[in-house]
């Protein structure tokens, strides 16, 4: 199992926890649920009142929604609608209450979405780039807005996240197929035109696809998205073309209306905005964040221009493939004559990341401690304050705003809930809307049997009709298949859409400062002997109030200017013909709502204790199913999407069981640790080794080797020296194989190589001598059920030997000593006084593919780049200098890698050639290719680094691990990331491996075998769960 105990010193900063995300998004969303304003008539015309038809059997239609032009999605509309029924199961549920439930369930998913995300960016990027991210997230007017809108453009929002983080995290493997998958389920159920956010993610794979050769994989991945997406678009087509009772493709006729359609006709009839437009409305929304977004792609550029050391070419097409999409959203509608803020929706998350990005990549530079730069002279401290002001700024400013709309245009809202008292109004009422007609929140906001109805305005558009109620020899929803009057896709007005103001029961109107009445628009407020007011709220008039007002929330206070106050420069009215209530003002209605509600339950949960009630309730609810079947699926639906959901997120973001990975050491950051002494001189420390701790329940017989599987899910491979903090506890591991390595290593040292196997140099024989001390101190702490100190050494209680380390002559090369009682393999590095390390010291009995003999008295450059380790030169050498320079005594590392292996042999792999071959004859030319599996076995080294305080060398340890391949396949998740990883093998790396005499039959075994463990129910999903490397 993975080690428990953690490591010593500094501590890493923490990530930040998904959960603690999920609920900001979660409480932001909920707010704006509960708060924001309705901001576009499109979703209450095109959506609430399609939703409203299937819950309750009539609402207003529009032109997209009639038979001969099918552009509206039915399918879509139901989704929302089977969520909206399962508010009528909560106490006191009102219309009303299933308007707001809808919005709450929409914050609740886009939620789930954007900590999905947020976990990603922490995972592949950086956590600081996710903090970004979530708070230009949860502090932007637009995401307020976007979050729990019920339009497609939100909903393409939400899986464009899901998108983008498939695309993103490629642990596991790539996720092409996924990522296609939610581009298509936005673009096919939301909006077509979301769905060319894919184009970079499409690139990005052709481009990896070209450089790794790869073509027929990637083609795979392809192919499997598009499969998945048709099934969507199938089933999809399927629901709408029952409704509309033809068969009709949505997706595509959105997309011919809104670009092929002719003159007269587009979305152009609507309105045409200039081309600054959406720059004007993504500073409103998004502040500082969106500058910063718009700055992400030069900064990338810039700072791999700059850096020190630039990174791969695949590494900075990826950076700019994951800031493109925002650019390519913007400039594609840009360029649209017809413009709306809703347009922007799915691009949000784009615009979060590329804000998050670009502010890290300034923050990387300005907290430059470097002298020689211009930014490295500026206090530490002042940099700090300025950053965190301008965060703070930019979250003032996007609260500030955000309250802003709230409380200047919520009236809409509000000004209906006299309808819902006993009284207030009955079945067979009228609300008429004149000039007013575009704020109308839903008819979720009347009563039953309250409809509502257009009079005559100054408004010469196409105004929305009404759903058919046919209800007998028609079927089911016959409004969304019988062809509606009146209706055109030129915004002509229909004379047929008004009703005679005689006829309205209730007027909702408005009266506002800078408002003229007209012939057309008469001030039916100030008309008091028709009408009588009953319910007044405040809304903003934007034409009598500055800009400051209506940018955001301004109080009322004496200090403010005059100009910039919104007192008397907002007003809207409900007035009403039936004068049954006394004109009030009420500013305080979400209070009295929620107490009046829990009044409600309080009467019905004492009406339940009655039985004889609970008894004819139950007669009637069974009565009430019988006759409307409808809502309860819909709530079954709706019930079954919130567990499915519910377990979603909670499988996603519970901890993992496995600890995390410690921190690993920057070899090429600079160290707090100053080197002062001459290369080749070491002053001895007085450091202690800290005292082991016994391991539990440790013995020879039964301790198995540790599960060692340090390969990474390509498509990249990744070459570092990959060091890790190791734990004193932690150095040396011994287990079960012990008396089978023992054996091995005594007759490797019996045979007539055995002066080849090992050598300590005068020079290094003190540093020798130390590591046995040390070794004879921890063995007998660390594994007392096998060694015994003693005054002048150790026993080994399981081979009987006696070490005595302090008679002189030793009786054998001190390193001969230390690696008999160990498993490792042992090596010592001196420094010289020209700055270098060499290898002085070792005993190398099991290293399988090098000779200690090629490799003595050779500097630690030399010793790498003989034996042609991969990119040494270019992104090895430099650090491995700097971390032997500075690696201090009481600062241990470990490091694993590994290797594949096609001959049995622990010691020395003779496929290779002879162990006594002459250089030049040995290597991976040698080996056969394309042995039977079973002669494939998988080589794991684990390595400790540490310095010797008293004469100052660097040991290592090199414990070797060996199984077959056949073994290592049985575990869980194991064939499918080896696969992955021996394919992110670049031509070097592999050449050095010795992939081409074996690839082919190695990875179709483990193709095989991962096949076979998906078959068996293997869920990727949980891998974090009990998998992190090097396990």
């Amino acid at each position: 199992m993975p080690p428990k105990a953690q490591p010593k010193g500094k501590k890493p900063a923490p990530d930040f926890n998904p959960v603690v995300a999920f609920y900001l998004f979660c409480g932001t969303h909920i707010l704006s649920a509960l708060y924001a304003p309705v901001q576009d008539c499109d979703e209450v015309f095109n959506f609430f009142e399609p939703t409203h038809y299937l819950d309750h059997k009539h609402g207003l239609q529009t032109w997209e929604y009639s038979p001969e032009y099918a552009i509206r999605s039915w399918a879509y509309a139901g989704i929302h609608a089977a969520v909206a029924s399962v508010a009528r199961l909560l106490p006191g549920s009102t219309k009303t209450t299933q308007f707001y439930f809808l919005r709450l369930a929409l914050g609740f998913f886009c939620a789930c979405c954007e900590t999905r995300l947020f976990a990603t960016i922490a995972r592949t990027l950086n956590p600081r780039i996710a903090v970004f991210f979530l708070i230009a997230m949860v502090f932007s007017p637009g995401m307020f807005h976007a979050s729990t809108a019920y339009l497609p453009s939100s909903f393409a929002m939400y899986t464009n996240m899901l998108a983008l983080s498939a695309f993103m995290d490629w642990k596991g493997g790539l996720r092409t197929a996924a990522g296609i998958f939610w581009f298509a389920v936005g673009g096919i159920l939301g909006w077509p035109f979301a769905s060319v956010l894919v184009l970079p993610f499409i690139a990005e794979e052709l481009f990896l696809a070209v450089q790794t050769g790869s073509i027929y994989d990637t083609a795979k991945r392809f192919l499997d998205g598009a499969v998945r997406s048709f099934c969507i678009l199938v089933v999809s087509e399927s629901i709408n073309s029952f409704f509309y009772r033809k068969f009709v493709c949505v997706p595509l006729n959105i997309v011919l209306y809104n670009v092929f359609s002719g003159p007269g006709r587009g979305p152009d009839i609507y309105g045409t905005e200039p081309w600054h437009f959406y720059a004007r409305n993504l500073i409103l929304n998004f502040n500082i964040w969106f500058i910063l977004a718009a700055a992400a792609l030069p900064l990338q550029v810039l700072s791999q221009l700059f850096r020190k050391q630039p990174s791969s070419k695949s590494s900075l097409v990826r950076g700019i493939i994951f800031v493109s999409p925002f650019y390519l959203w913007l400039t594609i509608f840009t360029l649209q004559p017809h413009k709306e803020e809703r347009f922007m929706y799915p691009v949000y998350p784009f615009l979060a990341l590329n804000s998050a990005i670009s502010l890290h990549i300034l923050l990387a530079y300005f907290g430059s401690s470097d002298p020689r730069q211009l930014v490295g002279k500026i206090p530490a401290k002042l940099k700090l304050g300025a950053a965190f002001l301008l965060v703070l700024g930019a979250i003032d400013v996007g609260v500030w705003r955000a309250i802003g709309m709230s409380t200047a245009y919520s009236a809409p809202l509000k000004v209906y809930e006299p309808l819902h008292e006993n009284g207030g109004s009955k079945p067979g009422d009228t609300v008429c809307l004149g000039k007013e007609w575009y704020r109308f929140p839903s008819s979720y906001f009347l009563p039953k049997g309250v409809r509502a109805k257009f009079v005559k305005s100054a408004f010469t558009g196409l105004l929305p009709g009404e759903f058919s109620e046919a209800n007998t020899g028609f079927g089911l929803f016959p409004g969304a298949w019988l062809i509606p009057s009146g209706m055109n896709d030129e915004n002509k007005e229909d004379p047929g859409k008004y009703t005679d103001i005689d006829g309205c029961t209730f007027m909702v109107d408005s009266s506002l400062p800078s408002w003229t009445p007209s012939e057309l628009e008469p001030d039916y407020i100030g008309d008091t002997a028709a009408w009588e007011a009953v319910k007044c709220e405040r809304f903003l008039d934007t034409a009598a109030t500055s800009t400051i007002g209506r940018l955001g929330w301004v109080p009322d206070l004496p200090f403010v200017p005059e100009r910039h106050r919104r007192r008397d420069k907002q007003f809207q009215s409900c007035p009403f013909s039936f004068p049954l209530h006394p004109a009030r003002v009420t500013e305080h209605v979400f209070p009295c709502h929620r107490r009046a509600m829990m009044e409600s339950i309080k009467l019905r949960a004492r009406e339940a204790c009655n039985s004889q009630h609970a008894q004819a309730a139950s007669k009637a609810f069974q009565e009430y199913v019988m006759d409307n079947p409808r809502p309860l699926v819909y709530i079954a639906l709706g019930v079954a999407t919130f567990i499915w959901a519910s377990v979603l997120i909670l499988r996603r973001f519970k901890p993992s069981k496995t600890p995390s990975r410690r921190g690993s050491p920057d070899p090429e950051k600079p160290s707090k640790f100053k080197v002062d002494r001459p290369p080749g001189v070491w002053i001895p420390s007085d450091f202690k080794r800290p005292a082991a701790e016994p391991y539990p329940n440790w013995s020879v017989e039964t301790s198995k080797p540790r599960p060692y599987r340090p390969f990474r899910y390509g498509p990249k491979y990744n070459t570092t020296m990959g060091l890790r903090t190791m734990d004193w506890n932690e150095w040396i591991e011994l287990d079960n194989h012990y008396l089978s390595f023992h054996g091995k290593k005594a007759a490797r040292l019996a045979s007539d190589r055995a002066s080849k196997l090992y050598h300590t140099a005068p020079e290094a024989y003190d540093g020798a001598v130390e590591l046995l001390e040390e070794l004879c101190s921890y063995l007998p702490q660390r594994y007392p059920s096998m060694f015994k100190k003693t005054s002048v050494g150790m026993d080994n209680l399981v081979t009987g030997e006696s070490l005595n380390i302090v008679e002189r002559p030793l009786k054998e090369d001190p390193m001969v000593m230390c690696a008999r009682q160990i498993q490792d393999d042992l090596a010592i590095m001196f420094e010289r006084p020209d700055g270098q390390y060499y290898l002085l010291a070792g005993c190398i009995l099991l290293a399988g593919f090098w000779r200690l003999e090629d490799k003595l008295g050779m500097a630690l450059s030399e010793i790498h780049t003989s034996g042609s380790v991969p990119e040494y030169k270019t992104k090895l050498e430099k650090g491995m200098m700097n971390f032997f320079r500075r690696v201090k005594p009481e600062n241990p590392v470990v490091r694993n890698n590994y290797f594949i292996q096609v001959d049995e042999d622990l010691a020395w792999s003779h496929s290779i050639g002879p162990e006594d071959g002459e250089e030049g004859t040995i290597g991976w030319f040698s080996a056969e290719k394309d042995k039977a599996i079973q002669h494939h076995y998988f080589r794991s080294e684990r390595q400790s680094l540490r310095r010797l305080p008293r004469s100052g060398g660097v040991v290592f340890t090199i414990r070797t691990y060996f199984h077959p391949i056949t073994e290592i396949c049985d575990e869980p998740y194991v064939p499918g990331r080896l696969a992955s990883a021996v394919r992110s093998w670049n031509g070097e790396v592999s050449q050095y491996k010795g992939k081409e005499r074996y690839e082919t039959v190695l990875l179709e075994y483990l193709d095989k075998r991962h096949e076979e463990q998906l078959a068996n129910g293997l869920d990727l999903e949980k891998e974090d769960d009990v998998r992190a490397y090097p396990w």
